[in-house]
């Protein structure tokens, strides 16, 4: 639901001269909805489809990067002078939403948001529970190279909790907010679509005395 993304965005109380950085935009719907909402100055997206930057780029974002990785986002960034860009080409605000199920290094991508966030900076993750993770390979599927020890099965409540202890505490972030969220996406030969439940959390670069908390921060909510 983009409205409870959205609040969650708002939540983190980003600087409306802030850079909001989206992972895997798509064709840019829900990253119009998250500039509307969070007031952000500029607004950079990456996306490996190649039909999907040109849907980006026909929107007017600022800076739009044909790539399956982040490796080279900040560098890009500063290159093309993106307004309000921190110098070290840190992001107020980073959105990675239903991506983490679909790329090969989940756990390095992670961390690898966590270096880009600016100091008192907000990620936005989406994430399908149950966690079924596999990898567009051509026309075939395949398990991705990092494996995250979530099951495949279970409660929503049971699989949002193991991602939270078992992921991104480890991957040195506090969870501010927790909503549960529904997610329709693309059906087969058989529906249409399908209706599946979203954790939405709001995180934030936890400092060393955070690094201990075992659950979601009390109040966070679900």
């Amino acid at each position: 639901d983009v409205g409870e993304i959205r609040e969650g965005v708002e939540s983190g109380r980003t600087p409306s001269k802030g850079v909001l950085l989206d992972v895997g935009a798509g064709e840019g719907e829900v990253t119009t909805q998250l500039v509307r909402g969070g007031s952000f100055a500029s607004v950079v997206a990456t996306e490996a489809s190649p039909p999907m930057c040109r849907a980006l780029r026909a929107k007017g974002f600022d800076l739009v990067v044909e790539s399956t990785t982040i490796d080279d986002v900040a560098a890009l960034a500063r290159e093309a002078n993106v307004r309000h860009l921190r110098p070290d080409g840190t992001f107020e605000c980073v959105a990675l939403l239903n991506v983490l199920d679909r790329c090969d290094a989940p756990f390095t991508l992670l961390t690898q948001l966590r270096s880009l966030l600016a100091p008192g900076g907000t990620l936005v993750l989406a994430v399908v529970i149950p966690f079924r993770p596999f990898v567009e390979d051509g026309k075939t599927h395949r398990p991705p190279r990092e494996r995250l020890p979530l099951p495949r099965d279970g409660s929503w409540e049971d699989g949002a909790n193991r991602l939270w202890r078992k992921v991104l505490k480890p991957a040195g972030f506090t969870c501010k907010r927790l909503a549960r969220t529904p997610y329709i996406c693309e059906g087969d030969q058989r529906n249409a679509a399908y209706v599946l439940d979203d954790a939405v959390f709001v995180l934030s670069a936890a400092s060393g005395a955070e690094t201990g908390a075992e659950s979601v921060e009390d109040g966070a909510g679900i």
